[in-house]
């Protein structure tokens, strides 16, 4: 449970509570910064760009043992800029991704801004007519990293590479499959 402080609760209580996304980035050459409005905002010393009706984010759909990604589609991007956008692919892999909602006061400011999603970069694709082009990139769920397994085993080798003086698992493959013969009670009673 989180604990909400007093600029927050004012603003919740307004008639009409202002909500935008905001989505962070994180090239690890620059950060991009964008939001759903369309002007600047600044949240933990990051200004969000405005770029309402550039683009659009899928809606968060994930549920109980169903993890899905997200894509965000950017449009009307100019063709001077899709060299950017091309160059930029190879940092898009693996390159993180923050999607928050910030919560408005009364003058338009950001009070918080919870964290919503986050993942990592996927797959970036271009389409271009001429004129413009729409950058489609995929975003892949952080959650996908539970589902991944264990890089080490029980094993002795990997025990060893831990801890080079602990033999606790170096007996285990040998004694695997034995079978284990305890006395029968009588056997104590003598």
């Amino acid at each position: 449970m989180r604990t909400l402080d007093a600029p927050t609760l004012a603003a919740l209580g307004q008639p009409a509570v202002p909500l935008v996304q905001l989505i962070l980035l994180d090239f690890p050459s620059l950060p991009v910064a964008l939001n759903t409005s369309s002007w600047d905002l600044v949240f933990g010393g990051v200004t969000y760009k405005g770029a309402f009706g550039l683009g659009e984010i899928s809606p968060v759909e994930d549920a109980p043992g169903d993890i899905k990604g997200l894509t965000a589609r950017l449009s009307g991007v100019a063709s001077s800029s899709v060299a950017l956008a091309l160059d930029g692919s190879d940092e898009w892999q693996g390159a993180p991704v923050t999607l928050r909602t910030a919560i408005l006061d009364a003058n338009f400011a950001v009070v918080d801004a919870p964290l919503e999603w986050t993942g990592r970069g996927d797959t970036m694709s271009l389409s271009e007519d001429g004129e413009t082009a729409v950058v489609d990139a995929t975003i892949e769920s952080s959650a996908v990293d539970l589902l991944r397994g264990a890089e080490m085993t029980y094993s002795d080798g990997d025990q060893r590479s831990l801890y080079p003086s602990d033999r606790a698992f170096e007996y285990v493959v040998s004694q695997a499959d034995q079978p284990v013969v305890w006395p029968s009670k009588e056997y104590f009673y003598k």
